[in-house]
C-alpha cells in the first residue's frame, strides 16, 4: 500500500537525519527549486551533499537521488549525482509505467557568468554543461509494449539558470535547457521512439518566511519529447511542474523540503521527464554541508 510505502521511506531518512546529526554534519542552504538548479555556484571549503525521495502512485512507484557539489575553481562547481527508479509495484503509474527500472550516474559543472548586486537585489547567471550515464540494465515495460524511452547512450545536458533576487529575499528563475535523449532506443533487435533532443525553459520561484519558505517551478516543452501517452503509450510532451515548502532553522543550518511533482527526479535528465497523465509525487529532500 502507498501509506505502508510512505512511512517506511519516512523512516528511512529520519534514520538517515540522525545518523548524520550524530556525525556533526553542518546542514546548508540550497536555493534550488524542486527540478530547477539555483545560480550561485558553491565556493566554500569542502561541500554540499544531499538526497531525496519521490514517491507515485501505487506501492513500490519510488525514485530516489543523491549527489554532491563541491568548489571546481573561481566562480565554478562541480556536481556529482546519481538516479535510481524502481516502479516494481503491482499499481502501474497511470496505468502505463510498469516494471521499470533505470540507474543514471552524472556529472555537472556551474560556471558563473554573470553576477551584479545594488540596492533592490541581485542578478546571478551561470551556465551548466554536463552528462548522465546510464548504467546496468535499462529495464522498462507498460501494460502494451515491452519498451524504455531511455537507451545505454550518454545524456548531455545543458541549463542557463538566470536568477533574480529582490530585497526581501524573493527568488525568480528562468532557466533554459538542452536534454540530448536518444531519439530512437533499441529494444532487443528493433528500435522504437525515444525522446530524442528536448528544448525546454523553466520559470521559478522561492520566497522566504521566516524558518520556512514556499517555492515552485514549472517547465514548458519547446520541442522533442518529454513523457509517454497514457492512451497510444507513445512519447509526447507535457509541462512539468512541482510545488512545495522548505524548512530552516535560524539557529540551525538544517533545511528540509518537501513537495508534490509530477517530475521523475531533480537531475538535468530526469527533472524534464513528465509522468504520464499528471500522476503525482510526494518528494522529501535534505542537503547538508561537510
Amino acid at each position: 500500500m502507498l501509506g505502508a510505502s510512505i512511512l517506511r521511506h519516512s523512516l528511512t531518512a529520519v534514520a538517515v537525519l540522525a545518523l548524520l546529526a550524530s556525525s556533526g554534519v553542518a546542514w546548508a542552504e540550497s536555493y534550488n527549486t524542486p527540478n530547477l538548479p539555483s545560480a550561485e555556484p558553491y565556493q566554500q571549503e569542502g561541500g554540499v551533499g544531499g538526497g531525496e525521495l519521490r514517491l507515485f502512485n501505487g506501492d513500490g512507484n519510488q525514485t530516489f537521488a543523491a549527489g554532491v557539489r563541491v568548489r571546481a575553481g573561481e566562480e565554478t562547481e562541480a556536481e556529482f549525482t546519481i538516479f535510481t527508479m524502481d516502479t516494481s509495484g503491482e499499481d502501474p503509474i497511470a496505468d502505463v509505467v510498469r516494471d521499470s527500472t533505470a540507474t543514471l550516474v552524472g556529472l555537472s559543472f556551474k560556471w558563473l557568468a554573470y553576477q551584479e548586486a545594488s540596492n533592490s537585489g541581485q542578478t546571478t547567471v551561470s551556465v551548466m554543461p554536463g552528462f548522465e550515464i546510464p548504467i546496468g540494465n535499462l529495464e522498462g515495460t507498460n501494460t502494451e509494449i515491452p519498451a524504455t524511452a531511455l537507451s545505454d547512450d550518454v545524456i548531455p545536458t545543458i541549463s542557463v539558470p538566470v536568477e533574480w533576487m529582490n530585497a526581501r529575499g524573493t527568488r525568480l528563475k528562468l532557466v533554459p535547457r538542452y536534454i540530448g535523449f536518444d531519439d530512437s532506443p533499441s529494444v532487443g533487435d528493433e528500435t522504437i521512439d525515444g525522446f530524442g533532443d528536448v528544448f525546454a525553459v523553466g520559470f521559478g520561484v522561492s520566497h522566504p518566511l521566516g524558518e520556512y519558505s514556499a517555492m515552485g517551478d514549472v517547465q514548458l516543452v519547446l520541442t522533442g519529447e518529454n513523457s509517454i501517452d497514457d492512451a497510444t503509450n507513445d512519447p509526447t510532451s507535457d509541462f512539468v511542474w512541482s510545488v512545495g515548502g522548505s524548512w530552516q532553522p535560524e539557529d540551525d543550518d538544517v533545511r528540509v523540503d518537501a513537495f508534490l511533482t509530477n517530475a521523475a527526479g531533480p537531475t538535468a535528465a530526469t527533472s524534464i521527464i513528465a509522468t504520464p497523465d499528471q500522476s503525482i509525487g510526494l518528494g522529501l529532500r535534505v542537503s547538508g554541508e561537510f
